[in-house]
């Protein structure tokens, strides 16, 4: 069976938005499904009560463990991140935990001088907490990195391991095709039907894949923070849209194709934005470089006015990473649920 393991990503959240993404990434390479806080909203149930719902439902909870002890649940004066990993152990599902090492956390503080990424550093620290949770941690399985970019090669292996020890030691529930199915629950699937979930699996790992190889997330950082760009940066982003803007570049699920026109027209925005804001000057295109802050003295008057251009760009970048984001999420839970 091609089981899909649903992956519930668990750790402090402000300081660690990067690595989360990279742990996503490596568990949307190796073939299975992220689930996390940020993925879905409480509704009217309390925040708790939906974060049990999600680790049940749930193969594996996978800690990824910094500097800090987290949020603190009131009741129990533990942190969430402790009480998501306690209640995992608790009922029996499998947990691992990224760990960044010592070096890990200096370096990312070198260049983030402002960010909190030590217990210490918080107004109210709960060190001999952390420190105990760590201890626990630490007393399960663990892989430590010292590199971002070794995450989800780091979260890929472990979950090879899971998958190698399945039939033996685990048996996972897992997303299963509908073609793959329990005896006892038996599901009719029509050839026709497998063919066409299969097409549209293929399309869905083809975008993902492009989407990461292209770095899109990456780009639209830059072109926010330096507010210049090189024309064939945009170009890729152009090129994309229009590949897969094509009739033969379409889901059959009509939920999953939603969103991925939704995801279109946002990055077709945002290079329509770049095209009537930016401008060429000496071989880069520039945000209003009569203007730019970078290039040209300007007056009060053009200062307010390029700032009011800079928070457009920033707004707009914001909500198209977003988008991507939020495609790569949500659309494995489309396809597979």
């Amino acid at each position: 069976m091609n089981k899909k393991l649903q992956v519930f990503v668990s750790s402090t959240y402000l300081d660690l938005k990067e690595e989360r993404q990279k742990a996503v990434e490596g568990i949307l390479r190796a073939g299975h499904i992220p689930a996390g806080m940020e993925l879905f909203t409480a509704a009217s149930k309390s925040q708790w009560q939906v974060i049990e719902e999600w680790i049940k439902e749930s193969d594996i909870l996978m800690l990824i463990l910094g500097g800090k002890y987290g949020s603190i649940e009131p009741e129990s004066g533990k942190s969430y991140t402790q009480l998501e990993y306690e209640f995992a152990l608790r009922h029996k599902i499998p947990v691992f935990a990224i760990v960044l090492s010592d070096q890990y956390l200096i370096n990312k503080k070198a260049t983030s001088i402002t960010l909190e990424l030590f217990e210490r550093e918080v107004r109210e620290p709960q060190i001999e907490k952390y420190d105990g949770f760590k201890k626990s941690v630490l007393s399960n399985l663990v892989r430590f990195v010292d590199n971002i970019s070794e995450i989800a090669t780091e979260v890929s292996y472990s979950l090879q391991d899971f998958i190698k020890k399945d039939k033996t030691e685990y048996n996972f529930r897992g997303w299963i095709r509908g073609t793959e199915f329990d005896q006892n629950n038996p599901v009719v699937q029509s050839p026709q039907n497998n063919k066409i979930f299969e097409m549209d699996e293929s399309l869905l790992n083809e975008v993902i894949d492009n989407l990461e190889k292209e770095n899109f997330i990456d780009t639209i950082e830059y072109i926010s923070t330096y507010c210049s760009y090189n024309s064939d940066t945009r170009q890729k982003i152009d090129d994309f849209v229009y590949t897969y803007s094509q009739p033969s570049k379409r889901f059959f699920n009509q939920e999953l194709q939603s969103l991925f026109r939704k995801l279109l027209k946002s990055l077709d925005d945002y290079t329509n934005h770049l095209v009537g804001n930016f401008f060429p000057k000496n071989e880069r295109l520039y945000l209003y470089p009569d203007l730019n802050i970078d290039l040209t003295w300007v007056d009060e008057k053009g200062r307010e006015l390029y700032d009011k251009h800079l928070r457009k760009l920033s707004q707009i970048s914001r909500e198209t990473i977003d988008e991507i984001r939020d495609f790569v999420y949500d659309s494995r839970i489309t396809l597979y649920k």
